[in-house]
């Protein structure tokens, strides 16, 4: 997947968000839920972040982050080539999460099966 930031902003903005701006007009109990499920991501975030901060997990955080702003990054400057290696390591990426955070997924399942 490429990440093509080059787009037309105002069809963007016209055919998704005014779109979906309507919609939500046109049936309030979506925008309950919307709000309930940003508060519960927020929420697993702000969790996360917590049992994270004191590990060397947090390190490896910041260069996801970092990563990602590249690829974002490359995208919009249309580096065709940087794109798609970066796209190629956050795809494998993923599994790579999983084998290095394994200790502190462990620890994060350890607390919430405690309480």
């Amino acid at each position: 997947m490429v990440i093509n930031l080059g787009m037309n902003w105002e069809n963007f903005y016209n055919e998704n968000i005014l779109a979906y701006i309507k919609s939500l007009q046109e049936n309030p109990f979506e925008l309950v839920t919307l709000i309930i499920d940003i508060a519960i991501v927020i929420f697993l975030v702000y969790c996360f972040f917590k049992i994270v901060k004191g590990s060397r997990a947090w390190q490896l955080i910041k260069g996801i982050i970092l990563l990602v702003i590249a690829t974002a990054l490359s995208g919009l400057l249309n580096l065709k080539i940087l794109n798609w290696i970066l796209t190629g390591i956050m795809n494998l990426g993923v599994i790579a999460i999983i084998v290095i955070f394994q200790p502190e997924l462990r620890r994060a399942l350890e607390q919430l099966r405690n309480k």
